[in-house]
């Protein structure tokens, strides 16, 4: 028997060398991506960047080897928009069924490394020595889709399960890309998204995340921006027992443009984390990132945020502003703006904000007979939904509202 790459496994550590060892193919890429994150392992809080999301306490104990649990797919909030959907449930990858738009090319190819800036990201590590196949899609230059392209992640039962997805949004292009984290499930999911927005390419990509309170998510999206081409995306994140959606966007052509908005709602100790970071590497690029947070019942909300703008960027104009609520006594929340300027002409700022319900507005409503209920629930809702007010497709902003709206009336 092989000597184990790891010192002292844990549990999950040692049921993912057992579970890596009986594949029966691996790419060089593969073995070494293991190899790192055998020597990396599992990001913990003493490692800068995670000290609010500790995988390696939540994941330690954990079964890799628990099945799966067989039942009925649920319905997707997104179906009357008639999106072209794809299913990646268990890490097992669903082509859509029937017609497709003709400027929209897919399938199941193997598995890629990643970019030079996540080598040192073990979890990203793990996802590339243990994905075995990943969800190619492209959008031809100068199409703009009509239908909505949907992923729905959907997770059953126990155990782990990992995924990735290549994206190429080609010259010109234009595609509505729609991303919906499913499942009641105690296990863990890594999915790893590279995408590529070519030359005056725009993707709206909307995040939605409804786990159950014992899971454990690791999501990234990598997006390589080029010249004149936007990147929108909108998150509504309602935790798990741990989730974490990180962001990772690059400039890499002069008057690229990106817009993020995210917003965590956390109750009865689930834990949120949206941490993103926009490297800036040509002029004239703009952002604009707000994020909102309300915790309640030791809910945790997690925003960390940087701007990275090397000299060669020139006239960057980029903004981030993120606010927390915390209704109730024990509710958390931390956020770590950043800014790493090595240009001289450029506007750059971010402001943070934390606190509890306006009691004057409180006063306020419950005078023009508003229950105590009612009057914290639409102070909450004016917060949160700032976040989702800009989404400019009302179909797809009535789905965020609703889960909004869901969410208030069970914790507000």
């Amino acid at each position: 028997m092989s000597t184990s790459v790891f010192i002292n496994p844990t549990a999950f550590e040692a049921g993912l060398e057992a579970a890596y060892r009986m594949r029966s193919t691996t790419s060089e890429t593969q073995t070494a991506a293991f190899e790192r994150f055998a020597k990396l392992g599992l990001p913990n809080r003493r490692v800068e960047g995670w000290k609010w999301s500790d995988f390696h306490n939540a994941l330690r104990t954990r079964d890799i080897a628990a099945g799966r649990v067989e039942g009925e797919r649920p319905s997707s909030a997104f179906d009357a928009l008639n999106p072209v959907e794809f299913l990646i449930e268990d890490g097992r990858i669903h082509l859509p069924e029937g017609a497709a738009p003709s400027a929209l090319r897919f399938g199941v190819v193997d598995p890629v490394g990643t970019i030079a800036e996540l080598e040192a990201h073990s979890i990203v590590a793990l996802n590339v020595a243990m994905t075995r196949k990943a969800l190619g899609v492209e959008i031809a230059d100068g199409a703009v889709l009509d239908r909505p392209v949907h992923i729905r992640h959907i997770n059953t039962g126990a155990g782990q399960s990992f995924a990735q997805t290549l994206v190429r949004v080609g010259k010109g292009a234009d595609v509505t890309l729609i991303e919906t984290y499913e499942g009641r499930n105690k296990g863990f999911y890594s999915h790893l998204n590279h995408m590529a927005v070519r030359d005056g390419a725009k993707i709206r990509r909307y995040v939605l995340q409804n786990k159950g309170a014992d899971c454990i998510i690791h999501g990234v999206c990598a997006a390589k921006v080029e010249a004149a081409a936007n990147f929108s995306q909108t998150s509504l994140s309602t935790g798990a027992g741990l989730s974490r959606h990180e962001t990772i966007v690059h400039f890499w052509g002069d008057d690229a443009a990106a817009n993020l908005n995210s917003a965590a709602l956390v109750a009865d100790k689930r834990h949120a984390d949206f941490t993103s970071i926009i490297l800036h590497k040509e002029e004239s690029g703009t952002v604009r990132q707000l994020h909102k947070g309300v915790a309640t019942d030791r809910g945790r909300a997690i925003f960390q945020g940087k701007f990275e703008v090397e000299r060669k960027a020139q006239k960057t104009d980029a903004q981030m502003t993120a606010n927390a609520l915390l209704l109730t006594d024990g509710a958390e929340a931390n956020h770590k703006p950043e800014l790493e300027i090595y240009a001289d002409d450029v506007e750059c700022a971010h402001g943070s904000t934390c606190g509890a319900l306006d009691s004057d507005a409180l006063f306020y409503l419950r005078q023009r007979g508003l229950s105590a209920t009612q009057a914290r629930a639409l102070l909450i809702e004016a917060f949160a939904g700032e976040a989702i007010a800009a989404i400019d497709r009302d179909d797809i902003r009535s789905v965020f509202e609703k889960k909004l709206n869901d969410w208030l009336e069970a914790h507000a």
